[in-house]
């Protein structure tokens, strides 16, 4: 008979840190992008319980539900909310996490990018590939990042209106799900001839702080806490998810043919170098409509005749990997926009 083995560590030596185990919520949708999300769900439901960590999984079947689910993970004390899905998806669900008093404090998100466009996933690096998103959750740690408002709103990517809305409001889901991220150029072709500008006052500044009014007739506006629209289009080229500011994009009315031109230079971000397009950055911007206009906030189509941008200052927490690329540095600023003739108000 062997001697027994003392379960008691030698004079000196350290004990191992006991593993913290997390609770974690998935909430999947299952029609986003191309339909595929439940041939993934096996592989998902075994790589995230690999560590032994708690995994709960939530299916949506209609809208509202990502975000009552969202709700409810926070109020039952989850330390994870994990999002396969779409940038729609996500917007519910960070709406959900923000309807809780202290939400973006007591839980961290994390992405598995199975929508259409993906764009807010793309711009923090998160692979595109079902398996390198696993891996990045898995290897990823928590990093704050701003959350924008845009009336009682909560937004993470970009806010837009006008053409830009009415896009948003043309893609259905069918059409995703047939045309993938082509659904934009489809939604596109069919609102351009029809579009109309819209006479807007924007006034923009710092909170507590005079602002700079100026009136504008847009053709398309984009308020952005990150850099990319319509599955990967640059429309913010200088964003930076972390600096307490939104980088605002201006486009003027023009002529269609003309519009149509400009749009093509927004897919690697030569638009800002237009003439007709105004770019800056602010922590609080307002929009007054002359109607009632079209406004998303990542991809969910809103409508109102007044916008109140604010931004939440890294308010929310995402798993990231630390090899992730680092956000790019602004370089038209809020000054470029307040020229001569602008005028201030309280």
């Amino acid at each position: 008979m062997h001697d027994a083995i003392s379960a008691s560590p030698p004079t000196g030596a350290r004990c191992p840190e006991p593993q913290v185990l997390m609770k974690s919520k998935l909430v999947l949708n299952p029609v986003a992008g191309t339909d595929a999300a439940p041939e993934y769900l096996t592989l998902i439901n075994e790589r995230l319980r690999q560590d032994g960590d708690t995994l709960d999984i939530v299916i949506t079947v209609a809208a509202g539900d990502a975000t009552r689910a969202a709700e409810q993970a926070v109020r039952d004390e989850y330390d994870r909310v994990i999002v396969a899905g779409g940038d729609g998806t996500l917007n519910e669900v960070l709406n959900g996490v923000g309807a809780v008093s202290g939400g973006f404090a007591k839980v961290t998100f994390g992405l598995i990018p199975l929508g259409t466009g993906n764009d807010f996933a793309t711009a923090l690096g998160v692979p595109d590939d079902i398996d390198g998103a696993l891996q990045a959750l898995l290897d990823g740690v928590p990093t704050a990042v701003d959350v924008g408002v845009v009336n009682d709103r909560f937004f993470i990517n970009v806010s837009g209106g006008g053409f830009i809305a009415e896009v948003s409001d043309a893609v259905s889901p069918q059409l995703k799900t047939i045309a993938g991220k082509l659904a934009y150029l489809i939604g596109g072709a069919e609102v351009l001839l029809n579009h109309e500008p819209v006479g807007a006052r924007i006034a923009a500044g710092k909170p507590g702080e005079s602002a700079i009014v100026r009136d504008h007739t847009l053709h398309a506006f984009a308020v952005c806490n990150s850099r990319l629209i319509g599955g990967g289009r640059l429309i913010a080229p200088d964003a930076v998810i972390d600096d307490g500011e939104l980088d605002v994009c201006l486009i003027e009315a023009m002529p269609t043919m003309e519009f149509l031109g400009l749009l093509r230079r927004v897919a690697n971000g030569e638009h800002v170098h237009d003439a007709r397009v105004t770019y800056f950055r602010a922590a609080e911007v307002t929009f007054s409509f002359d109607r009632v206009v079209k406004v998303n906030a990542d991809g969910q189509v809103l409508e109102g005749d007044r916008c109140h941008y604010t931004v939440l200052r890294r308010a929310a927490k995402f798993l990231l990997s630390p090899a992730r690329p680092a956000p790019g540095i602004g370089h038209i600023l809020f000054s470029a926009w307040a020229s001569p003739g602008a005028t201030g108000s309280s």
